[in-house]
């Protein structure tokens, strides 16, 4: 189903696509687009497609792991689009093909004019050139510029062991002034501790919880979570995470961390946790879903699925709303995101900090 124009007009939205493990998403005013972090898979292409984007003024990629950035190529060389620039750090310790391949072909299509703008570098310094928009505002409000200089090392710098996801890239992004969606990418609490130590301010109406909740090299997965929600004060807080797979994300810790500091802040997950359902396959219902593409859709998978945060009569509006992400809820066997069902964690059998 694609978009009519009189839509694409009046669009003002932030779409954080169910991409399974890994995030993406897509800002939109009216036909300027700005897409962050693009995951192996094709439910950002299907989106695009879907909304009638053929431009993307920016491509952001927030560090180089490949459920960040894993499609970048493949979009660079996608006819059907054309991307004006594109934004990522360098990194000299990550040495996986997918990386070593984009920083060949972001060279070769910016060579051959098909990348118009280039490429810039992500850091506390250049959120000004990713304006794009009158209504639509991104800041680079992590790595600062000291950090983004040292980059990641094996070895330990002044300020600490710096890691890719140290130095993930954190974008607030504000709709018609109001500031609605954190994206913080994978930090781990030495970021959230410089950034806090700095007195940034991180508040937004909706959080996209780091590392799909799982941990964040720290001792204390609830501290971490507690103290990232009392900096943002989210009224929503998303956890972009898979079914299954080698993860079980979030981490109950985390939730539990998030439930402490914002009592009243609705949670939700992309998909159906194995925390919150074991059944399989997963329980029918998905009237609740909107229209964009979702990676849990053809397995019933989703639970809240793509979430959109748009500005509507009232301000600030996310779709599915939180009304209806709750009633869908019911049918799951112990979900994390209802407040009486968090008590003890769940013992893990993997350490999710490693990805």
């Amino acid at each position: 189903m694609t978009t009519s124009a009189d839509q694409i007009v009046d669009t003002l939205e932030v779409t954080v696509l169910d991409v399974g493990h890994g995030n993406c998403a897509v800002i939109r005013d009216g036909t300027r687009c700005v897409v962050v972090d693009a995951p192996p898979g094709t439910t950002l292409f299907d989106e695009l497609e879907r909304c009638g984007i053929t431009h993307i003024d920016h491509l952001v990629l927030s560090h180089s792991d490949l459920d960040h950035m894993g499609s970048a190529v493949k979009l660079l060389w996608d006819t059907r689009f054309l991307v004006g620039m594109i934004w990522y750090n360098p990194d000299g310790t990550k040495q996986s093909k997918a990386w070593q391949n984009l920083a060949r072909q972001a060279y070769l299509r910016y060579r051959e004019g098909a990348l118009l703008n280039g490429q810039r570098n992500l850091n506390t310094a250049s959120s000004a050139d990713l304006a794009f928009s009158q209504r639509a505002n991104i800041e680079v409000l992590h790595p600062d510029l000291e950090m983004a200089t040292l980059g990641p090392s094996a070895s330990a710098t002044p300020i600490g062991r710096l890691t890719a996801n140290t130095l993930s890239a954190v974008l607030r992004v504000s709709l018609n002034g109001s500031p609605a969606v954190l994206l913080p990418a994978d930090i781990d609490a030495l970021a959230l501790e410089r950034m806090i130590s700095f007195g940034v301010d991180l508040k937004s109406h909706v959080l996209v919880f780091p590392h799909h909740g799982g941990k964040a090299k720290t001792s204390d997965s609830q501290k971490f979570a507690a103290t990232l929600c009392q900096a943002v004060e989210p009224d929503l807080v998303l956890f972009s995470m898979a079914r299954g797979g080698r993860f079980s994300n979030p981490d109950p810790e985390m939730v539990s961390g998030v439930r402490s500091a914002r009592p009243h802040a609705h949670i939700a997950c992309t998909q159906i946790s194995t925390h919150c359902h074991r059944g399989t396959p997963p329980p029918a219902g998905n009237s609740h879903l909107s229209l964009h593409a979702a990676a849990g859709s053809s397995a019933g998978s989703c639970c809240a699925g793509t979430v959109t945060i748009g500005w509507g009569s009232t301000g600030l509006e996310t779709t599915p709303s939180p009304q209806q992400h709750k009633e869908f809820i019911q049918l799951l066997d112990r979900p994390l995101c209802r407040s009486d069902s968090i008590s003890l964690p769940v013992p893990r059998s993997r350490d999710a900090s490693e990805d």
